[in-house]
């Protein structure tokens, strides 16, 4: 299959590189990219498929498109890029289908889908077993979230998203005055016919002969999708508008894309782990890409994991963002007790507990003067949470497996929890817990092949470790700190 890809983001070289190599023509490329990579820039023809960052999550890359192309290109990224979970959507965007409204739950009208419940909007009446034409117009990656579909269905092309009204609005990546009014007034005819027109990204540059033919062939398409998705049987998907998939990249996913661009312009180690911590970073880490040219590679990487844990031996606090799938980020605050002297930088941090309660997991008492040791190591699949009581005496462990921990300089600390955690109470041995969570990972697809290995690796280590290992009483000297568990 033939296809053209637009790549934006901080991995847009890397990634470009990683397509262009897998017979993907890229398209609209920036002209950095296009002298890196030696390509022509290609603007104004457009794209199968976006491939880009978020600035709300900068570990995340989307891919977004026609179903197709969405499919061959994350095809590519995953048998190239390593240790990267997996998001695709319940839905994609304009999955069009026939639909029975079931009435109003509270103030919403809720009709029927092919996955259950949806909210309808957009809709001329709420008439309880009304059947009607319905699209999807919202992308949904977490299970939690209600699906959100439309009675004015939509039809996906290259330039122009089309349906019923007599609206006209551009993406806001749209800023020619000059196309805007082109657009505007290429427009007029089919808004006088009735069809609202979203002009997409594509439309900025491209030749308008080819915007006019399209828009024509879309509205004659756009009657017979209407005509077939009456005729069509309650439910069943007629028309696919735009897919989309989510990868979250890991630290070992960060590591090979840095490999990947150096191939092609100075790159410093750990330059996408930077540029994905905190974009106040990008200056400093255009610097280290320029000196990196002139250092041998593993002398550069020993250089910047010195360089690291001397920085967090002169940090007094640490703070871990502990990333639940669902978003939801728990942040837990110590105090730096030791950086220990490892190849890649390592802490242990020190928690004193200051409310009793439950531990979760353990199900022990938390007590009042309790102490908490949490041990985080770069790259690690796991973090070790260590309970002591006020005299440092072991009370149990607690052992989450995750994505490869990251620890910034700075002593922020990210991972993402993959829902299996190994407990010990005592000297009672120990056990796993959050199965079930973890079994519902592997049936979504969330976790790779090269991931679930990995992770099976780390629990056999892991459970020799903490099972195993006597626990004598610890010192209660170092400062506490005013954080719980």
């Amino acid at each position: 299959m033939f296809l053209r890809a637009r790549v934006r983001g901080i991995y847009s070289t890397a990634i470009s590189k990683i397509l262009s190599e897998n017979g993907v023509e890229l398209v609209d490329v920036t002209p950095s990219i296009a002298s890196r990579l030696k390509i022509s820039e290609n603007r104004g023809i457009p794209a199968d498929v976006t491939v880009k960052t978020e600035n709300d999550n900068l570990s995340q890359v989307m891919l977004i498109g026609f179903p197709e192309a969405v499919s061959k290109v994350s095809e590519i990224l995953e048998m190239n890029i390593p240790d990267m979970l997996v998001f695709k959507p319940l839905t994609g965007l304009y999955t069009t289908f026939k639909t029975r409204i079931t009435g109003y739950e509270g103030r919403e009208c809720v009709a029927l889908s092919p996955w259950g419940k949806a909210v309808l909007v957009d809709y001329k009446e709420c008439t309880q077993d009304r059947e009607i034409p319905a699209t999807t117009i919202k992308l949904i990656t977490n299970k939690d979230s209600k699906i959100v579909i439309s009675e004015n269905i939509r039809l996906v092309g290259k330039y122009a998203i089309i349906g019923r009204g007599s609206n006209i609005t551009f993406s806001h990546f749209i800023r020619n005055r000059k196309r805007i009014t082109e657009l505007i007034d290429v427009s007029a005819k089919y808004l006088r016919e009735g069809f609202s027109i979203r002009w997409r990204s594509n439309a900025d540059e491209a030749s308008l002969i080819d915007i006019m033919s399209e828009l024509e062939e879309l509205t004659k398409k756009y009657e017979d999708l209407v005509r077939k998705v009456q005729k069509a049987p309650l439910l069943e998907i007629v028309y696919e508008g735009e897919s989309a998939k989510f990868y979250e990249l890991t630290y070992n996913s960060k590591i090979f894309l840095d490999y990947v661009r150096k191939s092609v312009c100075p790159t410093i180690f750990l330059h996408h782990f930077f540029k994905s911590f905190d974009a106040r970073d990008n200056i400093l880490v255009g610097l280290l890409d320029v000196l990196s040219a002139k250092v041998p590679r593993e002398e550069e990487n020993e250089l910047v994991f010195k360089w690291f844990s001397n920085e967090l031996r002169e940090r007094k606090e640490a703070i871990i963002e502990h990333k639940k799938l669902s978003g939801k980020v728990i942040f837990m605050k110590g105090l730096i007790c030791r950086v220990p002297d490892n190849e890649e930088p390592s802490l242990i941090i020190r928690r004193v507990i200051k409310t009793q309660g439950i531990y979760d997991g353990l199900n022990i008492p938390k007590e009042i003067g309790d102490v908490v040791l949490t041990s985080v190591k770069t790259g690690a699949w796991h973090v070790k949470h260590e309970y002591f009581d006020k005299r440092g005496v072991f009370k149990g462990a607690y052992v989450s497996f995750n994505t490869p921990v990251e620890i910034l300089y700075t002593g922020r600390i990210r991972y993402v929890d993959l829902e299996a955690d190994l407990v010990r109470v005592g000297d009672s041995g120990c056990r796993l817990i959050d199965t079930k969570a973890f079994r519902e990972l592997l049936t979504e697809g969330i976790l790779t092949q090269d991931v679930l290995e990995k992770l099976i690796a780390e629990f056999d280590k892991v459970f020799q470790e903490v099972c195993s290992k006597t626990y004598s009483p610890i010192s209660h000297e170092a400062e506490s700190s005013d954080t719980e568990s």
